[in-house]
This record gives C-alpha cells, sequence and structure tokens, in this order.
C-alpha cells in the first residue's frame, strides 16, 4: 500500500469503534439523525426510509460515519433491495454476470444511506462493515455510489463494479426527497467483501 493510501486511511483512526442499531435499539433515533443531518447538508435531501439495520462508527462520544444494510434474501424470503430499482434484472443475476459464476442471493448484502463526516471515515467504516458481513457469511456488497466515493475507493486499491446508472426516474416520487444527490450522478457498484477485509482490512 502506497504512503498516500496509508495517509487516506489512518487520519485519527485510533479509538474508533463500530455499533449495531437494529430497530429496537435505544440510540436508533440518534443513528438515523446522523444520517438525515448528513444527507441534508451534503444534497438538501430528506431521508424518506432506513434500512432495518443500521451501522455506526464513533469515536469517542461522536459518530462518525453511519449506514443502513439488508441482505438480499432473509432464509426463504428475498428482500427487495431499493437498488434494485435501478436495474433490469435480480440483482442475483446482475452480481452472478459479474462474478461469471452463479451468485446465490443470500450471498449479496446491500449498503444504504452511506453517510461520512470525511472520506476517510467512509472508508474505515466500509473496511469494518465487510468485515462484519464476512462473518455472516455474504460475499459480494452493492450499493449506490457517488462518482466521488468510487475515487476515494479506488485510491485505496478498493476496485467497484458498475452495474448500472442510479436512475431517478426509476424511483418514481421517492426521487425529490434526495435534493441534489441525484445531481451526482450516481452508479450502482458490487465488490467483493473479502477483497476489502484482505487488501485494507490488516491495517485498521
Amino acid at each position: 500500500m502506497s504512503v498516500a493510501q496509508r495517509k487516506l486511511l489512518s487520519s485519527k483512526t485510533e479509538g474508533l469503534r463500530t455499533s449495531h442499531h437494529s430497530v429496537a435499539s435505544p440510540r436508533r433515533a440518534e443513528v438515523e439523525g446522523f444520517i438525515r443531518q448528513i444527507f441534508a447538508a451534503h444534497y438538501g435531501a430528506t431521508v424518506p426510509s432506513f434500512a432495518p439495520e443500521l451501522f455506526a462508527l464513533e469515536q469517542g462520544e461522536r459518530i462518525t460515519a453511519a449506514a443502513g444494510w439488508r441482505g438480499a434474501q432473509q432464509g426463504a424470503v428475498a428482500e427487495r433491495l431499493y437498488l434494485e430499482n435501478y436495474l433490469d434484472i435480480p440483482i442475483e443475476q446482475a452480481v452472478s454476470q459479474i462474478a461469471q459464476r452463479e451468485i446465490a442471493r443470500d450471498k449479496i448484502v446491500e449498503v444504504g444511506n452511506l453517510a461520512a463526516v470525511k472520506a476517510g471515515s467512509s472508508i474505515a467504516f466500509i473496511v469494518r462493515m465487510a468485515r462484519h458481513f464476512e462473518r455472516l457469511g455474504y460475499e459480494w456488497v452493492v450499493f449506490t455510489a457517488t462518482d466521488e466515493l468510487i475515487r476515494i475507493f479506488g485510491r485505496v486499491g478498493l476496485p467497484l463494479i458498475a452495474l448500472a446508472p442510479a436512475d431517478p426516474a426509476r424511483v418514481g416520487d421517492d426521487a425529490a426527497n434526495w435534493g441534489r444527490y441525484y445531481d451526482t450522478q450516481p452508479i450502482v457498484v458490487t465488490g467483493r467483501i473479502r477483497i476489502a477485509s484482505e487488501r485494507i482490512g490488516k491495517t485498521l
């Protein structure tokens, strides 16, 4: 890993910890509030809903990053992912085409509403989430990323593969909630969870 990569990753990572917040968590509202605040500040967005599971990255008593996540399949029940609105085929088919082998739906996890106070927090947070997802048996992560976030991932050697543009026309009236977010021309991307864990996970 280059000096520049290490500098981006290592800025004030001491004392960081992750916390998990399900629907019944007593701090759930606090984490949702952080996400809403970041999206409002960056895009003038009003986040209309959240995934059933939230993760937060904290330093001391301060939340520095947060996101929601959900598995694409829970037991026998296939959970429709929000980003599947942007796709012409189910997510497992889209990822299977990239992997050039069949990927089961229950091996895919969606991350949404990723919010962070700075770029380094996003990367540190994603790596910690990747470790958690790997322990749960997931192999591929999917999410909607801005060009800025894709560049950040590239700088630290994490390859993201584009699946489709996130076309606001595909979500109907819900697009109005997201303010200027779609002005960034976000893209639905996927990546191997193990790569994130192995490539830079040892540095965090």
